[in-house]
């Protein structure tokens, strides 16, 4: 556990084997080294977050899940970001939620639906009202632009 705290605080470790021995120190203990909330906000920076917050869930889904203020947190952090940080930060974050299955997906989008509007349901967070022709048209526009950017080498493979 002493090699996973100071890997945790170690500023020149790769962000998610940060996230990951935070998340080991605090699965392992009950409670982090450090305070989480505050280690979750000394570790979020727009290009690095999702990649910390990968590590942090995978060995520490349900400490954050269960504690309070925790998601809370994460959505204040992810609000607070600028559309640019947010579009950078956007793809690693999506793969950092990705190891919650898809019914913890669905608490975090109740919770936070709950916070934001006083009600509704998190499933109308993660519902497509979408026809699936539509969805398949921009799917097909979408690998038309990056065929085109690959073949002006705007892009590589």
């Amino acid at each position: 556990l002493g090699v996973a705290d100071r890997l945790a605080a170690c500023r020149d470790a790769p962000p998610d084997l940060r996230g990951a021995s935070l998340g080991l120190g605090w699965s392992l203990r009950g409670t982090a080294a450090a305070d989480p909330v505050r280690a979750v906000r000394g570790a979020f920076v727009p290009a690095s977050a999702g990649d910390w917050l990968t590590g942090l869930f995978a060995l520490a889904r349900e400490e954050v899940l269960h504690t309070p203020g925790m998601l809370e947190l994460l959505d204040d952090l992810v609000g607070a970001m600028t559309d640019d940080d947010f579009l950078v930060a956007l793809p690693a974050l999506r793969q950092a939620f990705g190891f919650f299955p898809p019914r913890e997906r669905h608490l975090i989008a109740t919770r936070l639906v709950e916070r934001r509007t006083g009600g509704a349901s998190g499933w109308d967070l993660m519902r497509l009202d979408a026809a699936p022709e539509l969805v398949a048209a921009g799917r097909a526009l979408d690998e038309r632009v990056e065929a085109a950017l690959r073949r002006e080498g705007l892009i590589t493979p």
